[in-house]
């Protein structure tokens, strides 16, 4: 076993190095012959004492062999795992984001391997018990039915749980906010018949497939907290159907998921006791009356998979909506990145046209004619790369078109569009503001700790 570890065992300093396994019988062939090198050299001079007497160098006394059986360390030459390393180093990004990459994918692969569920721990605590000492290790906080106390690690990552099975010890509830639990992690939810609060809130690994898999393992699940899990999209939020003893579904943060309202009135449709938290739902409704008046703009046409193009007086299209990919260039830190700033031609059209159309798509029009590799509405940087090109232009000499000038610059505004939307907003509510639903009284103390 030891052998083994050694010789799998890699340099954690050589970043371009692959990983190097060898047989074992390579690793027995190299111990024979390290012991029949040690008889010839103590066997090259020996004396009538006993003690001997070592040649010059090993190669004095190792047996010849023929040119074309001689290996590379034979003839001197440099190891071939030297210059495939330095072939490696040549092709392999080792810049410092690359690095910071590697070690992120590095920690996400550690994750998946530390939160497989493991049955001897399931045999030996049970299911509560066992899922109290995954998520409390974890750094999540666990509560117990009858039990008022939250049960946590404290700065010195200790905590006092029972390391046995225990007859009537169940969990309630689990808060595992800004932790890093993911899909892997939530099968230790099973056999926890109790549970009725889940709290992920800002939890960057819960995605769409850990809402499935949540809604198979815990259905009894009375209230959930999803706020700042930026990994859902509005098809995990579909999954939550099949928890039909839900009451309270906290979205907060979520902003970022299309159809987010039309989302939440589903759920509320399909599961009749929950109660939606943290969703605006007038703001959503402008975004609905919006989408629904670029549709029905006479400009603008769809393709048979629902795609939205703005055609100009000479027939060209211009993606401005649909289901295409728009996964953005960004950095490490989320920032988008411009690679080409070519623009594409203007669409020959009304300023006022053009305008509207802007408006409607949220900027998104504009937005792709600078050449950015994205349809998502960036406005800073898209302001900032029109004024930089104006700049330029104007200091060459060179005629801006209106379009394409930025917005403090722009003599067209379109506030009669935002009215309209903000007065047919006005009648769909009865001219009445939407209550926001406030936080409901927590059923369970000490919630907040």
């Amino acid at each position: 076993s030891r052998m083994r570890c050694s010789i799998v065992r890699r340099s954690s300093w050589m970043v371009h190095k692959w990983s190097k396994f060898k047989r074992w019988q390579e690793a027995v062939q190299a111990n024979e012959e390290h012991r029949k090198e040690r008889y010839r050299m103590q066997n090259y001079i020996k004396l009538p004492t006993g003690m001997y007497i070592t040649p010059e160098r090993p190669e004095h006394v190792a047996p010849k062999k023929d040119p074309a059986d001689m290996s590379r360390q034979d003839q001197g030459a440099m190891p071939m795992e030297t210059l495939t390393n330095n072939t490696q180093m040549r092709y392999i990004d080792h810049s410092v984001d690359n690095l910071r990459r590697f070690a992120r994918y590095d920690h996400f692969q550690h994750l998946q391997y530390d939160q497989r569920s493991i049955p001897e721990r399931l045999l030996f605590l049970g299911a509560d018990l066992a899922a109290a000492h995954f998520f409390v290790h974890r750094g999540a906080a666990v509560k117990f039915v009858g039990d008022e106390t939250w049960y946590r690690r404290d700065k010195n990552k200790n905590y006092s749980l029972p390391g046995r099975k225990v007859d009537g010890l169940y969990v309630e509830a689990i808060d595992a906010s800004d932790s890093e639990i993911m899909f892997e992690g939530l099968d230790n939810l099973s056999g926890l018949s109790n549970l009725r609060l889940l709290r992920l809130s800002n939890c960057s690994h819960i995605d769409d497939w850990s809402m499935s898999r949540l809604s198979a393992l815990v259905p009894q699940l009375e209230l959930l907290d999803l706020s700042g899990c930026h990994a859902l999209s509005h098809k995990g939020l579909m999954a939550l159907t099949a928890m039909k003893s839900l009451k309270y579904l906290r979205l907060k943060g979520l902003d970022h998921i299309k159809d987010l309202g039309r989302s939440a009135l589903l759920l509320e449709e399909n599961l009749p006791e929950v109660k939606v938290l943290g969703v605006e739902y007038e703001l959503h409704l402008e975004d609905a009356i919006a989408e629904r008046k670029l549709l029905e703009h006479p400009s603008v046409v769809q393709d048979a998979r629902g795609n939205a193009f703005a055609e100009d007086e000479n027939g060209r299209l211009f993606y401005i909506a649909g289901s295409v990919n728009e996964r953005p260039t960004v950095t490490d830190d989320d920032h988008p990145i411009v690679t080409s700033t070519v623009i594409r031609e203007i669409p020959a059209m009304s300023d006022e046209e053009f305008e509207e159309l802007n408006v409607l798509s949220k900027g998104k029009l504009r937005h792709l004619l600078v050449g950015s590799p994205s349809g998502y509405e960036w406005t800073k940087e898209t302001e900032t790369i029109l004024a930089h090109q104006a700049m330029l232009k104007l200091k060459d000499g060179i005629p801006v078109d209106e379009k394409m000038l930025p917005a403090k610059d722009r003599k067209i505004h379109l506030t009669p569009l935002e009215d309209r939307i903000r007065e047919e907003k006005e009648k769909l509510l009865g001219f009445e503001r939407p209550n926001v639903l406030e936080e409901p009284v927590r059923p369970l103390k000490r919630l907040s700790e």
